[in-house]
């Protein structure tokens, strides 16, 4: 009995679903081995490594700085004016030499002239001057009268043309006068409130002068070189200004 037993309950004992090799546990590798499926493969096993991507979910850092330039050029694109439908953009041309040349030359006298104009009232205005007395010994009418004297002070004395407010009348009378110094080219004649009508109108047209030089010149129209020829320009006219406030000293 007990051996019949015995074979009965063998005979019940339930199967495995699985062979025991089956119930091992699969031991975790690196990433470094690359994984297929749901298992992890052992490059050793004869099939080849499959290189694991070290790209981030939000791109590596080339397609970041690729997009960032991107951005960038539609930016800039967009920015740009674009031009009238139906018409093309003109190219103004550099001027020509001798039309260059010849405005530069005139734009230079004008200048000249009126910052010679300017310079001895400005520097009288300031309080660069020599009280003195003038005697008037002639007087030219014309287009432009003009007046000279004998300007004297108490250490030189010197024949000077004269400024302001003297006329043919004033021939042969003595009248206070003030000049910048012994080298000065002109005394002024009069009121302290005249001297500002005699060198603010100047300096204006001094400056017109200078913007006209910088568009006779063809400056505006160079495409390279452009802000350096317009300085020079500007430089040009202040040099024109400051040699003539140095000798009306």
């Amino acid at each position: 009995m007990s051996g019949t037993h015995r074979a009965v309950d063998s005979q019940h004992q339930p199967a495995s679903a699985e062979p025991p090799a089956a119930r091992v546990p699969v031991p975790e590798l690196p990433a470094a081995y690359g994984v297929v499926g749901d298992h992890t493969r052992d490059p050793g096993a004869g099939a080849a490594p499959r290189p694991v991507s070290q790209r981030g979910p939000l791109g590596s850092q080339t397609d970041g700085m690729a997009a960032i330039r991107a951005v960038w050029e539609r930016a800039a694109v967009s920015d740009r004016k674009p031009a009238r439908p139906g018409r093309p953009e003109r190219r103004r041309e550099p001027k020509a030499f001798a039309p260059a040349l010849l405005g530069i030359l005139v734009c230079a006298c004008v200048l000249m002239f009126f910052a010679w104009t300017a310079a001895p009232a400005l520097w009288i205005s300031v309080g660069h001057y020599q009280y003195g007395t003038v005697q008037v010994t002639a007087c030219e009418q014309g287009f432009a009268p003009s007046c000279t004297g004998r300007f004297q002070t108490h250490e030189w004395a010197k024949d000077l043309h004269l400024t302001g407010d003297v006329t043919a009348a004033d021939v042969g009378a003595e009248l206070p006068a003030r000049a910048t110094g012994p080298d000065a080219h002109s005394a002024y004649v009069g009121s302290t409130p005249g001297l500002l009508l005699r060198w603010a109108p100047s300096l204006v047209l001094f400056m017109a002068a200078a913007f006209a030089l910088v568009a006779v010149s063809g400056a505006t129209r160079l495409y390279e070189g452009r802000s350096a020829a317009v300085g020079l320009c500007w430089a040009a006219a202040g040099a024109v200004l400051a040699v003539a406030l140095a000798f009306a000293w």
